[in-house]
């Protein structure tokens, strides 16, 4: 496995869940993205859907991931979390993931702006597999596990307040994802700021592309 280093800030912290956080901090997750085509069928379904149903929101399409399972949300990144996050990576075991998602629809959130998103079966189960393997590397390495028993793959293209019913798409948003990144974001109203971590290819080699700070 390759060296790892970080750059570190002072360690003093909040730790709490994924999107715990509504304020400003920080925040680590694995996550797939996809390929730049894509990206571009993404944009036009959410420009097709968005003048469809009168949406306000634009879609955050330079940040297009599918999350796979979160680390958590900080007020200063851990020493102890930056160093054990890619080594949770570094164990899992897997092959190349063939996602396909076929519906857009929007999820329920109360009292906010719902999450419109692109989801389906295609890639379900190794998503899955992912997920769990990913929250016992993250136990075994002395990290909350954050399994969910109802984790359901998607991937976000914008949040409105109108509602978007399920719908199946004339063609799917398809790719094989051939790596998972370790993504931090950086949460500052109104806007988020992220960047890629880490990434762990299907040779398990997990290395880093960007110090976290």
């Amino acid at each position: 496995m390759n060296q790892i280093s970080f750059d570190f800030g002072h360690d003093r912290t909040r730790r709490g869940q994924p999107g715990e956080n509504n304020g400003d901090g920080h925040r680590l997750f694995f996550a797939l993205r996809p390929p730049a085509i894509v990206e571009r069928q993404a944009a036009s379904i959410a420009d097709d859907y968005g003048k469809a149903f009168s949406l306000s929101a634009q879609p955050r399409l330079t940040t297009l991931h599918v999350s796979v399972i979160g680390v958590g949300d900080y007020e200063e990144l851990p020493e102890d979390v930056v160093f054990a996050a890619p080594q949770a990576g570094a164990t899992v075991e897997g092959a190349p993931i063939a996602i396909s998602f076929d519906r857009i629809m929007s999820f329920r959130r109360e009292g906010t702006a719902r999450p419109l998103v692109l989801c389906g079966e295609g890639g379900r189960k190794p998503l899955t597999r992912l997920h769990v393997q990913l929250g016992v590397g993250m136990h075994n390495a002395g990290l909350p596990h954050n399994i969910k028993p109802n984790f359901t793959p998607h991937m976000t293209l914008l949040y409105d307040r109108k509602a978007v019913p399920p719908t199946v798409l004339d063609r799917p948003a398809s790719w094989t994802a051939q790596e998972f990144l370790l993504i931090h974001s950086v949460l500052e109203k109104p806007n988020t700021t992220s960047s890629i971590a880490g990434h762990c290819s299907a040779d398990r080699t997990m290395s880093l592309d960007y110090g976290l700070r």
